[in-house]
């Protein structure tokens, strides 16, 4: 008999969502939730805020009167409605409720400010909205069927709520599960290396006008129109303010309760870099981390339910299921396709290697070796203009020789880049790929850097972990060289003997519904500096064999 579709089933007590849990075989679990009681649902339930704003939510609860339940708050501006469906969209996030309700949970989807049947303006991720997270959790907390324990849920967009929700230390948030969390609105969504990310920006906006504006149903469509304007609109460049009072790493040491971080590897246009960023920024609490293959299916939400569960239980109901046990980390590893634990980010056991950027002159393909070699370089023009750049051409190709055997890197990037432009400010955007014996090539990771905001935070950066402040331009002398260091968000791969390591650098990108605005100027001649005196090189973490 063939297999059941992932896709079919997933809005059932068992949802076919993988991966369920961070491991290779199901964990062994003590004491879990069964899957015991109906389901009670209350629809567009007024949440009401301080300001006397009221939001609008649905909640699924076990109907069981008398008894008291642990709450799971699911917030966001993507339609409550649309989360009780099996649509594939990109926005369906807040988990499955034919999982939780009948393992004893209420879940609660709730309208954000502005958004949907919710009251007063939009405030994208903004004081008022993070207020509203405090409200709601105290406001669930308070109820008859609540048993003032309260848990967040869902990813993306209702991931980066939690962490916000967290630093306003409601008293009855006791654990969330930040699935897919961004931690930084500039760094991690809108301006990759100060370069705006158009492709996503326009895509989010377009989802929340569609979700939000064309049903008639939002009565104040300020807050939605304000925001667009002001991102679509280049009103804030450079991290400031407007970003550092929404989401932000800064405030994430203010969390003080149990915090897991998920996401996949694949998600280095989003949300990849945020699980570590928060990893590190939460400090000493008691946390857990799962890096994991991109979910299938993708959208609904409905992987690590299993995971989650085991999470929740402990936290929000006492019982004994484990979730603490062995190291805190989860890595999944391509090339092995295996899980593997560890106990801290990046590896204690990382041999930091270098590759020097070279090449004999006139070649096209060039070289990724152990040291530097003579002076060179390597230079293309870049038009704007012209139908390759809409294609991420023209572009240069740096490859080791074919691997004599297999090596893992697994950790943060960094691309120390010696580099001149023709041009007052130019971009580069670096792929780091995979490239097998017979030319098919993988896409691992990615990096990005205006040259006008090559200025370092020399406190928070690393050797592998390269800080910009993106506070101001600061534009370049034409032809005068400069070290640029760009930061490769992090990934794990197995390169298998006879593959190359590969490197891509350009000044446009390739992937058009995730494109970046990199139209600086009508035309830049950039130059690769390469060898002893201009030493470009790649700082790859590689992880010896256990």
């Amino acid at each position: 008999m063939a297999a059941k579709p992932i896709y079919e089933g997933v809005r059932t007590v068992n949802p076919t969502g993988v991966p369920q849990f961070p491991f290779d075989r199901p964990p062994r679990v003590r004491e879990s939730s069964k899957p015991s009681y109906a389901t009670r649902r209350a629809d567009t339930v007024r949440i009401p805020m301080r300001d006397g704003v009221t939001l609008a939510a649905d909640v699924l609860r076990p109907s069981a009167p008398g008894q008291k339940f642990p709450a799971l708050l699911a917030v966001s501006p993507y339609s409550r409605q649309l989360q009780h469906t099996a649509l594939p969209s990109g926005q369906n996030e807040a988990g499955i409720s034919e999982f939780w309700v009948p393992r004893g949970y209420a879940h609660v989807m709730m309208d954000v400010r502005g958004s949907n049947d919710s009251g007063g303006s939009y405030d994208l991720m903004g004081p008022l909205e993070q207020h509203d997270l405090f409200d709601a959790i105290e406001w669930l907390a308070r109820q008859p069927w609540c048993n003032g324990n309260v848990g967040m849920i869902g990813c993306s967009y209702f991931g980066w709520s939690q962490l916000m929700a967290a630093t306003q230390r409601p008293p009855h948030l006791k654990a969330i599960f930040a699935f897919d969390a961004a931690t930084d609105l500039y760094r991690d969504a809108f301006f990759h290396g100060g370069i705006f990310s158009d492709g996503f920006a326009l895509t989010w906006f377009d989802a929340l006008r569609s979700e939000n504006l064309l049903g008639e149903r939002l009565k104040d469509v300020s807050g939605m129109q304000r925001h667009r304007k002001a991102i679509l609109g280049w009103e804030h460049p450079f991290d400031g303010p407007y970003y550092q009072e929404r989401l932000s790493w800064k405030r994430l040491d203010r969390i003080t309760i149990p915090v897991y971080f998920v996401c996949d590897w694949a998600f280095f246009m989003l949300h990849l870099r945020g699980a570590f960023e928060g990893w590190e920024a939460v400090g000493n609490i008691p946390k857990r981390m799962a890096i994991g293959p991109q979910p299938k299916p993708f959208r609904p939400m409905s992987a690590y339910h299993g995971e989650a569960l085991r999470w929740y239980d402990f936290h929000l109901k006492g019982m004994n299921t484990g979730v603490m046990d062995g190291p805190p980390i989860q890595l999944y590893i391509p090339g092995r396709d295996r899980w593997r634990g560890e106990q801290e980010w990046p590896l204690a056991r990382t041999q930091w290697r270098e590759f020097f950027l070279g090449g004999k002159a006139g070649n096209a393909v060039r070289t990724l070796a152990d040291s530097a070699g003579r002076d060179g370089q390597a230079a293309y023009t870049y038009d704007p203009a012209s139908p390759e750049a809409r294609t991420g051409n023209p572009r240069l190709v740096y490859r080791t020789e074919p691997l004599d055997s297999d090596l893992e890197v697994t950790g943060p990037i960094a691309l120390n880049l010696w580099a001149s432009s023709s041009a007052p400010d130019t971009d580069f955007l670096v792929s780091f790929r995979d490239e097998a014996p017979d030319g098919q090539v993988r896409e691992l990771t990615r990096g990005w850097l205006r040259a006008s905001h090559r200025r370092l935070d020399t406190a928070r950066s690393r050797p592998w972990r390269p800080f910009h402040p993106h506070l101001k331009p600061e534009l370049l002398t034409p032809g005068e060289a400069y070290e640029l260091a760009i930061e490769i968000w992090p990934t794990s791969n197995l390169f298998k003997a006879g593959h190359r390591i590969r490197l891509e650098i350009a000044s446009s990108d390739d992937q058009s519904e995730l494109r970046h605005h990199t139209s600086l100027a009508a035309l830049a001649r950039n130059t690769i500096l390469e060898g002893r005196s201009h030493p470009s090189r790649l700082l790859l973490p590689v992880i010896p064999p256990a």
